[in-house]
């Protein structure tokens, strides 16, 4: 009667006897196989993290080069070199006027300011305040006081203000100084410019009489304020950094905090590394001081881990900014090495957990489930893999509602900021080198590179105003997009440059035909543009130019290069 109860539960046992080793091996191999994935995962978000950290410092370099480089151009609109100066600047001052209107004309922000000085005493200087509008400092005697007059415009007659209660001798200044002793363009030390509050650096430059003697100088101001604006509004994490700094320590620009600090004496003075009390700032400056002083300095992109307080590593991206004017400074970005990615990390942990859940489930009904979940993760960290590699335009085949879906949708956004221009959503000036340097490296394949400069879009800004600018930049984006095809790349230089890539193009004819198209579809009017009046129309045109590949050049740099110079050839005289 018994027999068969026993016979039962010995079944029984001897069933879960077979089945918890099973499981157990399962589970082992499981937690073996999400080791792997994340160890995987990390490594590869690791190096991700890594080329975020270099296209930042890459993109501050970027803008402090393009808040300068025009002051060389204001310099030479000022006084042309190889000009000779009078030693009086008397009879020659509607010539001196107009040749510093039209220098602040360049690039009005920031170089709204240019003057000259000569041995004798004397100085012009032109400030602008708005496009027809400028006030003029004047002194032509070494003892008088430099009066200011108002001018509405290029040709207008001086118009008298006031006059200085101090006496000004520009050849006592820093600057007049500096460049005395420079056979070239100089920048002086960045320095307070207590009226505005913002720190402010001056380009000087010699000017030469006819006998090739020293006559006087010419310089311009450039405000550092939106260089602060920009890396302020730089997004990290919370504990992270980014920061422009000196050889000695002082900060050009920094996130959370100023520039410039006001002690208990109320005199403005410079924000430095140690005074900033931020020990990441301080840390950091520690290590990559010596950098300044290299003997054999690279201007590429670093990264380096460093060990910081209470074992805390702190990974670092920094890039040396220098130009043939003396300029020598380093930016930095700065993270916790925990904070990097943070939120990539805590998905990754929670899809490694969702695949051991996965293939617990799998030994219970199936491993359709696991499957779905190890081909998404295995798809997902192929593209951020050849991401990092470079391949920019990688597909996210990821269509997941859950942490996964969150992460790609997290990945593919942040892809997006990195490589698309915000204004047109084109392509912006990375996503356009790493496209080329792909094509270039990896590909046989011919192609075609066009370098599309707008002709008036200069004036168009300055008539009808910034806002109807950017409206003009994307309408433009929109006319060149429906050109193209789908597999063609638009991208956008910046200012009011363009590239277009067309692939699988190396025959002249058709490079010609779409170079027709573009002339044609921007030499309509633009519909876009706010408060034009009825009936009037506004074009700007562009100017073409052509490389093709791999015919004119084999790399990235010199097809850009070659046609940008194509583009100036084509450029007519009246839109240079």
């Amino acid at each position: 009667m018994t027999s068969a109860p026993a016979n039962a539960r010995g079944s029984r046992s001897l069933k879960l006897s077979l089945i918890l080793p099973f499981v157990a091996l399962i589970a082992l191999l499981t937690s073996a196989l999400g080791m792997l994935w994340y160890w995987t995962g990390s490594r590869t978000v690791e190096s991700l993290s890594e080329q975020v950290m270099e296209e930042k410092v890459e993109r501050i370099a970027q803008i402090v080069d393009r808040h300068i480089h025009g002051s060389g151009a204001v310099l030479e609109a000022a006084f042309p070199v190889g000009i000779a100066a009078d030693s009086d600047i008397r009879p020659h001052l509607p010539q001196l006027t107009a040749q510093l209107w039209m220098a602040t004309s360049l690039h009005t922000q920031p170089n709204d300011y240019v003057y000259y000085g000569n041995v004798a005493g004397q100085g012009i200087g032109l400030k602008r305040l708005a496009a027809q509008q400028a006030e003029l400092r004047l002194k032509t005697d070494a003892h008088d006081r430099r009066s200011y007059y108002r001018l509405t415009g290029i040709q207008a007659k001086p118009v008298y203000e006031f006059t200085e209660k101090n006496l000004f001798d520009p050849r006592l200044r820093p600057w007049f100084k500096q460049a005395q002793r420079a056979s070239d363009a100089v920048w002086t030390p960045v320095y307070i410019d207590f009226n505005a509050g913002d720190l402010v650096l001056t380009r000087a430059r010699r000017v030469l009489s006819a006998s090739g003697e020293f006559e006087g100088v010419v310089a311009t101001d450039v405000s550092l304020k939106a260089l602060n604006d920009f890396v302020a509004r730089m997004p990290l994490s919370a504990h992270g950094r980014a920061f422009i700094i000196e050889a000695d320590g002082s900060l050009i620009a920094a996130t959370g905090m100023s520039n410039i600090r006001t002690p208990a004496d109320g005199k403005m003075e410079r924000m430095t590394a140690a005074t900033s009390n931020d020990p990441l700032i301080q840390a950091v400056y520690a290590e990559i001081q010596g950098v300044f002083y290299s003997a054999t300095p690279s201007d590429a992109p670093r990264t380096t881990l460093l060990e910081g307080a209470q074992g805390n590593q702190i990974r670092i991206a920094y890039r040396r900014v220098v130009d043939n004017a003396g300029l020598q400074w380093m930016a930095v970005v700065a993270v916790p090495h925990k904070d990097m990615l943070a939120g990539v990390y805590r998905h990754m942990l929670l899809v490694g957990c969702l695949g051991l859940l996965a293939l617990v489930i799998a030994v219970l009904i199936g491993t359709r489930i696991f499957g779905a979940v190890a081909n998404d993760m295995r798809s997902l960290t192929r593209a951020v893999r050849r991401v990092g590699q470079g391949e920019i335009d990688t597909p996210i085949e990821v269509q997941r509602r859950d942490e996964i879906g969150e992460l790609a949708h997290n990945f593919h956004r942040m892809r997006h900021s990195l490589f698309t221009d915000p204004l047109t959503g084109a392509s912006n000036r990375s996503a356009l080198l790493h496209i080329l340097t792909t094509l270039t490296r990896d590909s046989a394949a011919p192609f075609a590179l066009l370098f599309v400069d707008l002709n008036r879009f200069k004036p168009l800004n300055d008539r009808w105003g910034h806002d109807n600018g950017d409206l003009a930049l994307a309408e433009v984006t929109l006319r060149l997009r429906n050109l193209l095809h789908s597999d063609d790349v638009l991208a956008r230089l910046g200012g009011d440059e363009f590239v277009i890539i067309l692939r699988g193009i190396s025959e002249e004819e058709k490079v010609q035909a779409v170079r027709l198209k573009i002339d044609h579809a921007l030499q309509q009017p633009l519909s876009s543009l706010q408060g034009v009046p009825a009936g009037e129309q506004v074009t700007v045109g562009a100017s073409v130019g052509q490389a093709l590949f791999p015919h004119d050049a084999q790399d990235a740099q010199t097809l850009l290069k070659m046609a940008d110079q194509d583009m100036y050839r084509n450029k007519g005289p009246s839109a240079r």
